[in-house]
């Protein structure tokens, strides 16, 4: 028979690095459970600050092997890593693919580190609701750099721009197109773009490609993007990407930014849990679940649009529709 711990139990096994108390939390966490937010509540005077690196890009780039060698390097300088791999939820199973660990078996194991992996459960943006809270946890565990890997998935990787104090975008050669898609934005995106898989033919085009967009624009925080070519499964690269992470840290911290991002950070946090809490409300009080198959055939019918529904929707919760004039 499976034990059930006290909350207090909880808390005190993660405040000493228990991984096993961790996880139990955060499968708290991600099943919504009371307890895990009470949880949350009484680590977070004992979470401590890490540097929060994001990695993101095109499925296929690397970015599996690349969070392996950063982390493996940064252990063997003493440091204290978490790393969270999200994968994405299938939208026909509702499971997650959670294949991360295979490609970091290098570390995997390591007294130093920990690993979780989590699914996005639908979650846009490349980011799971959940993942603030590992933060938090793997904080409190002392853990002082935390690498989170998105989905991957174009521009829907806005969120972790957010979440993450340095933001890696991964790319490789033969990827001008998604480039080109990701123009508009990818000066914002991107803190170190990372040329991976450099051996191949085209890697000299896509550092010209990239330098020729970083000369366009100048970003407002007045960080100018570096590129580092990797070859990742040989190694090489890695310890110039970690000096060049290192460098991106100390220029945030110099400037007084960490803290600007910080709160950025968390006023997002607080709109994606009202959205969150709203939609629980809503589907209590009028079964939207159960209605939205109909709500979605009057649409594609053509005898209401979204304005409409949104319209019906927030009357039947019992709230006023902002677009609703008087």
């Amino acid at each position: 028979m499976r034990r059930i711990f006290s909350t207090e139990e909880i808390v005190t096994g993660v405040k000493r690095g228990d991984k096993r108390f961790a996880s139990i939390l955060m499968t708290m966490v991600e099943d919504g459970v009371e307890e895990g937010r009470v949880c949350i509540k009484a680590l977070a005077p004992f979470s401590q600050t890490p540097h929060t690196i994001g990695v993101t890009g095109w499925p296929g780039a690397g970015k599996s092997t690349i969070i392996s060698k950063i982390a493996r390097k940064y252990l063997d300088m003493g440091r204290k890593i978490g790393i969270i791999a999200i994968d994405p939820t299938s939208p026909i199973s509702g499971g997650s693919f959670l294949g991360d660990r295979e490609r970091m078996r290098e570390i995997d194991g390591n007294e130093g580190v920990f690993i979780r992996s989590m699914a996005t459960r639908g979650h846009s943006g490349g980011i799971a609701r959940a993942t603030d809270a590992f933060i938090k946890i793997m904080g409190a565990m002392g853990k002082d750099t935390i690498i989170v890997e998105t989905v991957g998935v174009g521009q829907d990787q806005v969120s972790i721009r957010h979440l993450a104090d340095t933001l890696l975008m991964v790319v490789m050669p033969g990827m001008g197109d998604y480039l080109q898609a990701l123009k508009a934005g990818i000066l914002e995106l991107g803190d170190i773009f990372v040329v991976n898989k450099a051996d191949r033919p085209g890697a000299e085009e896509m550092v010209m490609d990239l330098e020729m967009l970083f000369s366009m624009a100048c970003r407002e925080d007045g960080w100018r993007p570096r590129i580092v070519k990797t070859v990742a499964t040989e190694r090489k690269g890695v310890e110039e990407l970690i000096v060049v992470i290192d460098e991106h840290r100390e220029f945030l911290t110099k400037n007084g930014l960490l803290p600007l991002k910080k709160m950025e950070h968390i006023k997002i946090e607080i709109k994606e849990a009202l959205k969150g809490r709203l939609l629980d409300i809503i589907d209590k009080r009028m079964d939207l679940k159960g209605r939205l198959d109909a709500y979605a055939k009057e649409i594609g019918d053509g005898k209401q649009d979204m304005e409409g529904v949104i319209d019906d929707i927030l009357k039947g919760a019992g709230f006023d529709s902002p677009n609703r004039k008087g």
